[in-house]
């Protein structure tokens, strides 16, 4: 004996079908959002590090000159160059 499926079980097989593949789609499509969101945040804070870098970099490149020594030597350390007079404030 053989039993004959009603066309209401395909109805409801195929909503079901269809309710499954549009949920996974709008999640997927969610999670792709959020990736893209993040990707954007990434490269921005990439971009603030290079620039960071860059500027360091540039630091480095000076402190290895002469003049950076001698400014140094002059502001934090109160050194003359030989030859050079000393005006002392007396307001301090």
């Amino acid at each position: 004996m053989r039993r004959r499926v009603k066309p209401r079980f395909w109805v409801i097989m195929i909503a079901l079908t269809v309710i499954v593949f549009a949920t996974s789609f709008a999640v997927m499509s969610r999670r792709y959002a959020q990736g893209e969101q993040r990707l954007k945040q990434v490269q921005s804070e990439r971009d603030a590090l290079i620039l960071q870098v860059s500027a360091l970099s540039d630091k480095l490149d000076f402190a290895r000159t002469d003049d950076y020594v001698i400014r140094t030597a002059r502001d934090e350390l109160g050194m003359i160059m030989p030859g050079e007079v000393r005006y002392v404030n007396g307001a301090r």
